[in-house]
């Protein structure tokens, strides 16, 4: 991470932090309100649902390419996590996050293990193979729009995912 990146992810949140009110308008400007809750029924029960974890943390397996958090406008892309990862093979970069927890313990922001015992006391059906890696505070969310989160989907559609959990980062 450049040293220009460092002062302006240190400062964002700063300003976050102290103002959190101005920080609001500020960077959600591009958001439309949203009058109800999207809502999807489930067609069959928990317990027979196979579920994926989504994390807009940052989070990646350390042999991964980090995320691009030098680029203004954010990274868009997404990063492939198996099920069979290990929190020592995992880490986060983000800009708008104070990354320092979730890198001492990746489950803050990525409960894989969590997910794991969820299925062995067969509250879910089965976890999913792949998980899905996001890096939040993207700015100018056109080009994710349009050509990530339909590569997300479509992956999510293949595996068969009934539930993919959303941990925000």
């Amino acid at each position: 991470m450049k040293l220009k990146t460092k002062i302006k992810s240190k400062l964002s949140r700063t300003f976050s932090g102290n103002f959190p009110e101005a920080y609001k308008k500020f960077t959600m400007s591009h958001m439309h309100d949203y009058t109800g809750m999207p809502e999807t029924r489930l067609h069959k029960p928990l317990s027979e649902c196979k579920v994926a974890l989504l994390s807009t943390a940052g989070i990646h397996l350390v042999t991964d390419s980090p995320f691009d958090v030098d680029n203004p406008a954010g990274d868009p892309t997404f990063r492939l996590i198996p099920a069979d990862a290990q929190e020592d093979q995992l880490t986060v970069t983000h800009l708008f996050i104070d990354t320092k927890h979730a890198k001492s313990d990746p489950t803050i922001v990525f409960p894989l293990p969590q997910l794991k015992e969820l299925a062995a006391d067969g509250m879910i059906g089965s976890v999913s193979p792949i998980h899905i890696g996001l890096n939040g505070g993207i700015l100018d969310t056109a080009e994710v729009e349009r050509e990530w989160i339909p590569k997300v989907v479509e992956l999510l559609r293949r595996e068969e995912i009934d539930v993919a959990l959303l941990v925000p980062g």
